[in-house]
């Protein structure tokens, strides 16, 4: 009788655990994602420069007397009364009209980004460490529960033509870009740069929609050379499995 009070104790321990392993696993549904493009211009370096003024007794004089001037050797580069060639105008092919037809998005009303690009298209920032506040907003809604997961693009995890680049980084080099959501915290989190996978952006419950402001810092060390650089970022939008 004790044996098969211990082995019906087995078998529910047994059914408690894959109940608890199929209840983790049906977060995994990716349902859809998309990818935010950040792109930065860094001014030259911080350094002081000093401009010394030349001395004047070193320089040429432009204006001084028995200067050369370089000359065709006759007095006209063109004589007077030549024929002169006119560049003429070939005829173009007519050109054939082409019609883009923009299909909606059909998981945009689950996950979709609202940008706030500067007036310049880009982030222009100086040395040291800059707060971009709302950057961008999320909007995410499902018919159950669901999470948002963020992770940084391009890191030489998953390859790429500027892997591990500024300002993501990669791992272990901790990303000079972090984000934060202040309708939950102020803190800040360097993007995650270990490939898919990432960090959870915010969780949502059965048909919750939300939409928050996504602050971003972006830290840009002295030993960082001048120039334009782009910072992607996809988020994820796993949602609990029927």
């Amino acid at each position: 009788m004790r044996y098969r009070n211990l082995f019906g104790l087995l078998a529910l321990a047994a059914l408690a655990i894959l109940t608890v392993v199929s209840q983790a696993d049906a977060l995994t549904g990716l349902k859809t994602f998309k990818e935010v493009v950040i792109s930065i211009q860094v001014t030259p370096s911080p350094a002081p420069v000093g401009w010394l003024a030349p001395k004047k007794a070193t320089l040429p004089d432009p204006f001084a007397q028995n200067v050369q001037i370089a000359s065709s050797g006759s007095a006209w580069d063109v004589a007077p009364g030549a024929p002169v060639m006119i560049a003429q105008s070939s005829a173009q092919p007519t050109p054939v009209p082409v019609q883009f037809v923009a299909k909606p998005d059909p998981n945009a009303a689950f996950l979709r980004v609202i940008p706030h690009p500067p007036a310049a298209g880009f982030y222009s920032l100086p040395y040291g460490t800059t707060v971009l506040p709302c950057a961008f907003e999320i909007f995410t809604y499902y018919t159950n529960s669901y999470k948002l997961q963020d992770w940084g693009y391009n890191t030489t995890k998953n390859g790429g033509a500027n892997s591990g680049t500024f300002p993501i980084e990669n791992y272990p080099t901790v990303s000079f870009m972090s984000w934060a959501v202040p309708d939950f915290s102020p803190t800040f989190t360097p993007y995650w740069n270990q490939g898919p996978g990432g960090e959870t952006t915010w969780v949502g419950a059965v048909k919750q929609s939300q939409q928050h402001c996504i602050d971003l810092t972006v830290v840009v060390p002295n030993a960082q050379p001048a120039g334009s650089f782009t910072a992607t970022i996809q988020y994820n939008l796993y949602v609990t499995l029927p």
